[in-house]
């Protein structure tokens, strides 16, 4: 074969092979990067967590709270509370739109109203709307902004018809696991508002996920911490916990 032949073949085949390996390094989409990160938060039939969770005000005195959340698919989400003032205080996610409050002071359910979702829950950082939208799929559509050797950073805004006080969300995404690192919430005046960090990233069984979040208002300087204490999953946790009668009686 004639030696500039072998040499065009030989540039050829190199060409081919930066090609291939260009298409297995492509960045994935926006899309699919959420849906991973999707997947480490709610890609179990159910999870159950206990939670401390320590408010900071500005002054720096602290409040501590303890609750378990138990979890089911996507959308069923309920947390009862186990110590300190609020104890045995519950609340019920059926999904979004239907959450309700069990308060054994006046041993009453009652549903949250739509204009007391963007309320703190417990004096935290976190609203009633923030701890009721356990999908982020189903809530935010999601644009690729940049990436590093460690993470995804994606810009995340309500899907058209979705509630919600924030008019976008910018995540940081750990590219290993696929879990948050990171996640700064605008409001519709473009402020920062609410910050999560998320920190000490730990396996359990094999799932990664982070043991400590930091939630904080860059306006004041107040923030909440809260300690994941046990992780456990796909547990075949029963539908009637995630009803109002469970929530009423406890059983």
């Amino acid at each position: 074969m004639n030696v500039r032949v072998v040499i065009a073949c030989a540039a050829l085949a190199s060409v081919m092979l930066l090609g291939v390996g260009t298409a297995q390094a492509e960045t994935p989409s926006a899309k699919e990067i959420l849906e991973k990160m999707e997947k480490m938060i709610n890609g179990f039939d159910d999870q159950q967590m206990d939670v401390k969770l320590t408010i900071v005000d500005v002054d720096g005195s602290k409040k501590a709270y303890e609750f378990t959340i138990w979890q089911k698919g996507d959308q069923k989400r309920l947390i009862k509370f186990t110590s300190g003032e609020t104890k045995g205080m519950a609340t019920l996610v059926m999904d979004r739109n239907n959450v309700y409050a069990y308060l054994p002071g006046f041993k009453k359910v009652r549903r949250v109203a739509a204009h007391n979702m963007n309320q703190s829950f417990a004096g935290s950082d976190f609203t009633n709307d923030d701890m009721a939208t356990v999908s982020w799929t189903k809530v935010y559509d999601a644009k690729f902004d940049k990436e590093d050797a460690e993470a995804w950073y994606l810009t995340v805004t309500p899907k058209p018809g979705e509630r919600s006080d924030y008019a976008k969300i910018t995540l940081k995404i750990d590219k290993k696991y696929g879990t948050q690192l990171e996640a700064v919430y605008f409001n519709k005046a473009g402020e920062k508002v609410k910050r999560f960090d998320d920190t000490n990233l730990q396996l359990w069984d094999g799932v990664a996920r982070a043991k400590v979040v930091v939630v904080s208002d860059p306006r004041t300087g107040h923030r909440t911490e809260m300690e994941i204490k046990t992780f456990k999953f796909n547990q075949k946790l029963s539908d009637d916990m995630f009803t109002e009668r469970y929530l009423y009686l406890g059983k």
